[in-house]
């Protein structure tokens, strides 16, 4: 069965009360103005129930059965009969807010303003790869797997060097094969490669395509190279195949293969009165403006340095006892930090709600209550930093998010700083940075890269309280290399 993948918008669960039977259900809260609760109601069928309150801003859909949601979206498996199903009524509602991803991205479904597919807006829709979530199908409840085929793509720095093979997609089935074939895993581009003139005739037999090779035209030099680097990088071309060494197979998730270095030539910036996107916008903005001066110093002796805390409320949500809030933090509606203490029995209910997804409140004093959670189905994202106190039967609990502790830097994701001083942030931005990109980082460029982040809106500061100061920073390889390929061609950034 031909499976595809679409991702519906949501703001993630909440507990709501059915106006039918007048108790409280936890439902996915969705726009009002979207086709999404028409999509879900028509896929779903008997199994999903609309819950909204009269007169509510949103709309509230409670699912039966198995959901994932992922980055504030719900994804489903869909035959192709249920793509055209969910087509017919995105096309009846001004917007969308269903998108599919195909060829390897995601894709708007057409709406009255739009016959057509296109591609979602700057900042709009997911960014990640969803077919690793295996989503599952809301006629049947299983999760699918999505075949998503193999494709090949042939590197050649210059004619007569070594030819690298890059084999990417749906590799996981065919492991022995291709290990037994010669070829490696890299744990950095998350890829098999090969090397040599030919693929193995037993690896292209599973390729779903024909291998694209890069362009001649894309590798260029950079000015201002100094002939030190030159020679380096000519250095690091010119080793003999035969002397690298030899790879474990048994570990390879722990591969990390730099096969080969390239500059690549960066995306001219368009002519007058063409549109600028984020990044060719910060890139002039940069330019023309003088970057900020750096404040306080950054620690080079990795001591620990004290976060802000201070009382901004209660957490309630069906606990026994007071428990106190001292500080949190919210991206795109997702808790990625909390400070809490109080009698333990609540502070260990208010941290298994959370681990299971569920939804809590902090109530301030003088303020609206703000909604806490890690979003339905994101069960176990949080790392607990517990301290008892037995005499008093007292408890300070941390919950700090997946995201912000161990990063994703093998795509498009997010991670988090927690900024004691510019001169901190600066540093573990350009940490962050060169963990992401498969080019050369320096530290004369990190100045450059955390203001230009900031106006690209790759660094953001989240929604926070409790004297929390933190960033949120978009893992998105292909923004971050073209602000270091634009700054080198802008001369706002050099190699010597």
């Amino acid at each position: 069965m031909n499976v595809h993948i679409i991702a519906v918008d949501t703001y993630g669960a909440q507990r709501v009360t059915d106006p039918r039977t007048g108790k409280r259900v936890s439902a996915y809260k969705l726009g009002y103005t979207s086709a999404v609760t028409a999509v879900l109601l028509a896929l779903y069928g008997d199994q999903a129930r609309d819950v909204s309150p009269k007169q509510a801003s949103y709309r509230y859909i409670q699912i039966d059965g198995d959901v994932v949601v992922r980055h504030g979206h719900i994804l489903i498996a869909l035959t192709a009969d249920e793509q055209a199903k969910a087509e017919r009524i995105t096309r009846q509602h001004h917007r969308a807010g269903v998108y599919l991803w195909r060829d390897r991205k995601w894709w708007v479904l057409p709406d009255s303003s739009h016959a057509d597919y296109t591609e979602p807006g700057y900042r709009v829709g997911p960014s990640f790869d969803p077919t690793g979530f295996r989503p599952p199908s809301p006629s049947t409840g299983e999760r699918e797997s999505v075949a998503t085929g193999i494709t090949v793509e042939r590197s050649q720095r210059e004619e007569g060097g070594r030819v690298w093979w890059w084999i990417n997609g749906d590799t996981y089935p065919h492991r022995e094969l291709l290990k037994r074939h010669g070829a490696r895993f890299s744990g950095k581009r998350k890829a098999w490669y090969w090397v040599g003139a030919e693929l193995p005739t037993a690896i292209q037999a599973l390729t779903a395509t024909e291998a694209q090779p890069i362009a001649p035209e894309q590798i260029c030099s950079v000015p201002n190279m100094s002939p030190e680097l030159a020679n380096m990088i000519e250095a690091a071309l010119d080793t003999d195949e035969a002397s690298e060494p030899t790879v474990a197979h048994s570990d390879e998730r722990n591969v990390a293969v730099q096969p080969q270095i390239r500059v690549l030539k960066p995306t001219p910036l368009p002519a007058d009165g063409e549109p600028l996107d984020a990044v060719q916008t910060a890139l002039l903005s940069v330019k023309a403006q003088p970057i900020a001066a750096v404040q306080g110093t950054a620690l080079a002796n990795g001591r620990a340095v004290r976060i802000g805390q201070e009382f901004v409320g209660e957490l309630t949500g069906s606990i026994t006892g007071q428990v106190f809030c001292y500080g949190y933090a919210v991206h795109e509606g997702i808790c990625v930090y909390v400070n809490m203490a109080g009698p333990r029995m609540g502070v260990e209910a208010i941290r298994a709600k959370l681990s299971k997804g569920d939804q809590v409140s902090v109530v301030p004093l003088d303020a609206p209550s703000v909604e806490l959670t890690a979003g339905e189905g994101n069960s176990g994202m949080y790392h607990a930093y517990l301290h008892y106190l037995p005499e008093a039967r007292f408890a300070s609990l941390i919950l700090v998010h997946d995201w912000a502790v161990a990063p994703n830097y093998g795509g498009k994701s997010t991670t988090f700083i927690f900024r004691t001083s510019e001169a901190q942030a600066i540093a573990k931005l350009k940490h962050h940075v060169m963990q992401l990109v498969n080019i050369p980082v320096f530290d004369a460029w990190s100045a450059y890269l955390y203001d230009a982040g900031q106006r690209a809106m790759l660094v953001r500061k989240t929604r926070s309280a409790g004297g929390i100061d933190l960033l949120s920073v978009d893992l998105d390889v292909d923004s971050w290399t073209r602000l270091i390929t634009g700054g080198l061609e802008q001369n706002i950034i050099t190699l010597v």
